[in-house]
């Protein structure tokens, strides 16, 4: 696992020990397609939620968004966030993410979120109230999933796209 693009091209992350299932990065060819996506948009705030080794907010940074932060409550993945982030300035939060207030971020130009893919779903309505105060007005989301993953219908947003890469599936959504 590499970082992709940008300043930080090429450099190599920690991963999960083999075997290790409780954390599943976003896969490289997952991520180019990504950040090929947002190539067009305005570079601003981005918080990558479920960070897991923090590969995605990384690479945000990588390629000039800022600020980034990365959310994760695992102990052992936000220690591989913190080891992967050293020498950039990515911000590391230890934190459960179904249990943010509408306070903790602002103007996020991008919110990614990759929960595990069987809890998709219920963390994307258990977040859903906070996305309005989080978001800048033209801030997009982009969640995760399995690849036949569906889900809820977020009040006053609109998810216009859906792409596939492999066993996972973005979702890309923005205020109506």
């Amino acid at each position: 696992m590499r970082i992709i693009a940008g300043r930080l091209k090429g450099r190599r992350l920690q991963q999960p020990p083999p075997g290790d299932l409780a954390i599943r990065p976003t896969s490289d060819r997952a991520r180019e397609a990504l950040f090929s996506i947002l190539e067009a948009r305005p570079r601003g705030a981005f918080v990558d939620l479920f960070a897991g080794t923090g590969a995605v907010g990384l690479e945000a940074w990588s390629r000039g968004f800022g600020p980034v932060i990365c959310v994760e409550r695992d102990p052992k993945a936000f220690a591989l966030i913190q080891s992967n982030a050293q020498g950039t300035e990515v911000q590391a939060l230890r934190a459960d993410v179904r249990r943010l207030r509408k306070d903790a971020f602002g103007g996020v130009a991008v919110l990614f979120g990759d929960p595990p893919y069987a809890e998709a779903a219920a963390s994307l309505e258990a977040v859903a109230p906070n996305l309005d105060a989080w978001m800048d007005p033209e801030g997009l989301l982009v969640w995760e999933s399995a690849e036949r993953g569906e889900l809820p219908a977020l009040p006053g947003w609109e998810c216009f796209d859906q792409r596939r890469y492999g066993a996972a599936c973005f979702h890309f959504c923005r205020r109506r």
